[in-house]
C-alpha cells in the first residue's frame, strides 16, 4: 500500500462511526477502501464519495427536532465534511468530492412532509455546505416527471421486490442495521399521531418502514448505477465491508443522531451532544435563537 494511501487512510479513520460487533473494516473494507482511494490518486482525481441524506428534518417537532428548517447540527455536520477534505488535501492536493444524494423526494409523500419543505431543506443545507467540496443531487436530476411519476419510475426502474426486501432483512447485514434503525426511528416519527395502543403503533411503524425500506432500496440501486465508481458513506452504523462506510456525520462522542432527527446541544467546553427536543426541556436546556430561528441548546 502507498505510503499516501495509507495516510489518507488514517484520515478517514478519523471520521468513521464507532464500529459495531459485526464490523469488518479491518478484514474487508479497510483494503477495499484503500483499493478505491489509490484508484484515484493514480487517475490524479478528488477521491469521490456519494452518500444518501440531508432529506428534511423529522416531522416530530414536537419530540425530536426544534424546527423543520436546518439547524447547527447540520451546519456542524457539513463543516465537518470541509475538515475532512482539508485533512486529506495536506496528503492528496486535489482533496474530496462528496456527492450528496437528498433523499427528501423518495419518500415525503410518505411521512406527510411537503415538497417546499423539503425543497427549503435542501436550500438552506447547501449553503451551509457552500464551504466544503460537495455535489447535492436528488430524484429530480434523474427523473425530469413530476414527482408521484418520479417516485413510481425509480420503483419500477430499481425497486425489489417484497420477496427480495425480506431476503436482504434477514441476510444483509447493512440492509438489517438499517431496517432495525429505522423501526426506531418511525415508531418516533409516528409517536405524534394518537393510535389507541403501543401495539398498534409498532404495527403501522414497521409497515411505514417497510414502504420507506423498499423506496431506499430503489434509490441506492439507482446510485450505484450512477455512481458506481465512487466510495459509498453511510450515516447509519454498517458492517463496513466495502459496500458502504459509516461516517460520523457530527463529531463527539455523545453525537450518535442524524442532524435531521435531532437537534444539538453544545456543552460548556464547546463539545457537542445530539439530543432530542423532549429530552432538552426535560433537562431545562437553553434554546438559542439565529436569524429568528431556533438553532440549538446550551446550558
Amino acid at each position: 500500500m502507498k505510503t499516501q494511501t495509507q495516510s489518507i487512510l488514517n484520515v478517514f479513520e478519523q471520521f468513521r462511526m464507532s464500529p459495531t460487533p459485526l464490523d469488518q473494516y479491518e478484514q474487508v473494507g479497510k483494503q477495499l477502501l484503500a483499493e478505491k482511494i489509490e484508484s484515484f490518486i493514480d487517475s490524479n482525481s478528488e477521491i469521490k464519495f456519494v452518500m444518501l441524506g440531508y432529506p428534511m428534518k423529522s416531522a416530530n417537532d414536537r419530540d425530536k427536532v426544534i424546527g423543520k428548517l436546518p439547524d447547527l447540527a447540520e451546519e456542524v455536520s457539513l463543516k465537518h465534511f470541509g475538515e475532512f477534505n482539508r485533512l486529506v488535501k495536506e496528503i492528496h492536493p486535489l482533496g474530496v468530492n462528496v456527492s450528496i444524494l437528498s433523499d427528501g423526494y423518495v419518500f415525503n409523500d410518505l411521512l406527510e412532509v411537503e415538497d417546499k419543505t423539503v425543497q427549503e431543506y435542501q436550500d438552506i443545507s447547501m449553503d451551509l455546505g457552500k464551504e466544503a467540496p460537495m455535489s447535492w443531487y436528488n430524484i429530480k436530476d434523474f427523473y425530469s416527471k413530476p414527482l408521484n411519476q418520479a417516485r413510481e419510475e425509480l420503483m419500477s426502474d430499481f425497486g425489489v421486490t417484497n420477496e427480495e426486501l425480506e431476503r436482504r432483512i434477514l441476510m444483509d447485514p447493512d440492509v438489517n442495521f438499517l431496517y432495525r434503525g429505522m423501526i426506531r426511528f418511525m415508531g418516533e416519527e409516528l409517536a405524534i399521531k394518537n393510535f389507541p395502543s403501543g401495539n398498534q403503533l409498532q404495527k403501522a411503524a414497521k409497515a411505514l418502514t417497510r414502504n420507506m425500506m423498499a423506496r431506499n432500496e430503489a434509490y441506492s440501486n439507482l446510485v450505484k448505477k450512477e455512481f458506481s465508481s465512487y466510495i459509498r458513506l453511510s450515516m447509519h452504523p454498517s458492517v463496513n465491508n466495502g459496500a458502504k462506510y459509516s461516517f460520523q456525520l457530527i463529531p463527539g462522542q455523545k453525537a450518535f443522531r442524524s442532524p435531521w432527527h435531532c437537534a444539538l446541544y453544545v456543552d460548556r467546553d464547546g463539545q457537542f451532544a445530539t439530543v432530542h427536543k423532549k429530552e432538552a426541556e426535560q433537562q431545562n436546556l437553553h434554546l438559542v435563537y439565529q436569524n429568528g430561528r431556533p438553532y440549538y441548546y446550551e446550558t
